[in-house]
């Protein structure tokens, strides 16, 4: 997650400046440490959205929190979260492709989380069945969280212990505000376990040194990844552009149910 910036007087609608302009963000794995690289995916984007017609901007905005830019009537591509695009945001924006991504634990526009816990450990390998993957011992102590609208640092977790047997619902949560800041809060010892999507866990281990004081106990189950979304306002017309644009730049897919959370 990213740090939200107001950018609207209170009571205004935050979109009512961006309205002129086409609107473009992909904030959910932007790390200062990863800039170059989501860069680098928006200069592949961008040439194949202006040939299929659309007005791509230059550069992405990092100026506008994520809930503005997901609702912006101006949205042409967003990213986020499956939750709330299930939930907060179902009938308020237009799902696009899911993007595939190659960290250990994804799949074809599927990914997983990882649990967790400070070295001591003897670790898990990927499974290989999609189901949950962990036993009691690797939830057991002081939760770290990113958000509790977060399905991969939260939810799943959730819902994979309540299928497992395992009681999670009402224990006391550290919420940290992004999965670096659980892994950090694990690693420093404020927190005994966390839930970190895998795309964010190998982020992590290529540039947060508190990761190496952390092993993988368990893995939640499969459920589809992150959705790219464009305003509800678009037509089914666009959304196919939107569709071909991106196949055709990165390894995408178009998820038959991308709300199987």
């Amino acid at each position: 997650m990213v740090e939200t910036v107001s950018l609207t007087p209170p009571g205004r609608p935050a979109w009512s400046r961006l309205a002129a302009r086409e609107l473009v963000g992909l904030p959910m794995y932007d790390w200062p440490e990863n800039r170059a690289a989501t860069d680098a995916r928006w200069d592949v984007l961008r040439p194949a959205l202006r040939r299929e017609g659309f007005d791509a901007p230059d550069k992405l905005d990092r100026t506008v929190d994520p809930a503005s830019l997901w609702t912006s009537p101006s949205l042409l591509l967003g990213e986020t979260c499956t939750y709330p695009f299930a939930t907060t945001l179902a009938g308020k924006v237009r799902y696009v492709a899911t993007a595939v991504h190659a960290a250990p634990g994804c799949g074809r526009g599927t990914y997983r989380s990882v649990i967790v816990r400070r070295v001591g450990g003897g670790g898990t390998g990927l499974p290989r069945l999609a189901g949950p993957s962990f036993d009691r011992w690797a939830v057991e102590g002081r939760r770290a969280a990113n958000s509790a609208d977060s399905l991969s640092g939260f939810v799943a977790l959730n819902r994979d212990a309540e299928r497992l047997g395992i009681a999670l619902e009402g224990r006391t949560v550290k919420w940290t505000g992004s999965h670096q800041a659980s892994i950090t809060a694990v690693a420093s010892a404020e927190a005994d376990f966390a839930a970190v999507d895998c795309v964010s866990w190998h982020l992590a281990r290529r540039f947060d040194a508190a990761a190496s004081c952390l092993y993988v106990a368990g893995w939640t189950a499969t459920r589809p990844a992150l959705p790219f979304i464009t305003a509800r306002e678009r037509s089914g017309e666009e959304v196919e552009r939107l569709r071909r644009a991106i196949t055709s730049a990165i390894d995408a897919v178009i998820l038959d149910d991308p709300l199987a959370y």
